[in-house]
């Protein structure tokens, strides 16, 4: 009996083994073909999208991010690519000849170190819209830079770690979305970003600073929501809505910097934080529209926020009053 049991439990061992080298030796081609990438055997994009391990939808009539479908132009080149809940990435995607949009999502791209491949520098001169959610990349090339026409770059849930200085060379780039990531840092390069207008940090939550962003020019949407941010960015000329809620503030000094160049009607969040004061900058705020306070230390309210002709809505509810 005893030999019988020994007998199954090698059986399965060996089954085990087998299965084992087996993933291995599948991911191990897959990490090949992404080291070894050679887009001259495709001769159109037609041979590209045949040696893909999944099939495409040409024919949907709307986009859904939740299906796997293309769009093609007059030419028959694919322009747009939705991948979502595929096995991985294969790496003939970077060999499109004329892809302006790709969207990745559930869908692992198969590198030694989770980093985004270096691939993508081969749609530089044709990419406009990138995005990559639920999907591990802890961290991007300095490759990304390259990509000088790119507007929107997306990257939530991904578990991104550091964002690469070259970054800052993305001079296309008018919205990025970070949410929910592991970023601790952003790079003083981002200011390099002079089209930047749109910006989303939210959850982050071991984000403690981002005084990089102080001085950029055209930032006018940020969201930083739940994160570990000590203090709020300075000299953002253009900036129209702040969403700082659950961070680490305290206080809120140079207040009046935020988007002193634009007469925009500006809505500030700061709920959920330790603000034990207000700066009498604050009326110095151009055409603040609505602030909120909830849920902080106040304990006083300066005679300043009285004289903001423009402020319609103030929250001051779960303070120290």
């Amino acid at each position: 009996m005893k030999l019988q049991i020994i007998s199954i439990i090698l059986a399965c061992m060996v089954q085990m083994k087998c299965n084992a080298m087996e993933s291995y030796n599948g991911l191990g081609t897959i990490f090949q073909e992404y080291s070894s990438l050679d887009c001259t055997k495709y001769a159109n994009d037609d041979e590209v999208y045949k040696s893909f391990p999944f099939e495409l939808d040409f024919n949907s009539t709307r986009r859904d991010s939740s299906n796997t479908y293309a769009v093609k132009n007059a030419n028959e080149d694919i322009i747009v690519l939705n991948i979502n809940k595929q096995e991985y990435v294969p790496p003939a995607v970077f060999c499109l000849t004329d892809l302006q949009e790709l969207h990745v999502h559930k869908t692992k791209f198969h590198t030694f170190d989770l980093g985004l491949s270096i691939g993508i520098e081969r749609l530089a001169s044709t990419l406009k819209y990138l995005t990559i959610s639920d999907t591990p990349i802890h961290y991007l090339p300095e490759q990304i830079g390259r990509l000088i026409y790119l507007k929107t770059l997306d990257l939530s849930n991904t578990g991104l770690t550091i964002l690469p200085k070259s970054i800052g060379k993305l001079s296309s780039l008018t919205y990025l979305n970070l949410c929910d990531n592991k970023l601790r840092s952003l790079p003083s390069t981002i200011i390099n970003t002079r089209s930047l207008q749109t910006l989303v940090l939210d959850n982050n939550a071991g984000l403690q600073s981002i005084q990089p962003l102080n001085g950029h020019s055209s930032l006018k949407f940020l969201q930083a929501d739940n994160c570990q941010i000590e203090r709020i960015p300075l000299n953002l000329p253009q900036l129209i809505n702040l969403y700082m809620s659950n961070n680490s503030l305290t206080d809120l000094p140079n207040i009046h910097t935020l988007g002193n160049k634009t007469n925009k009607k500006k809505l500030f969040f700061f709920d959920n934080n330790s603000i034990r004061c207000l700066s009498p900058h604050i009326r110095q705020v151009n055409n603040l529209s609505f602030l909120n306070l909830n849920c902080n230390k106040l304990y006083i309210l300066p005679l300043d926020i009285y004289e903001i002709s423009t402020l319609q809505t103030l929250y001051i509810q779960n303070n120290d009053f």
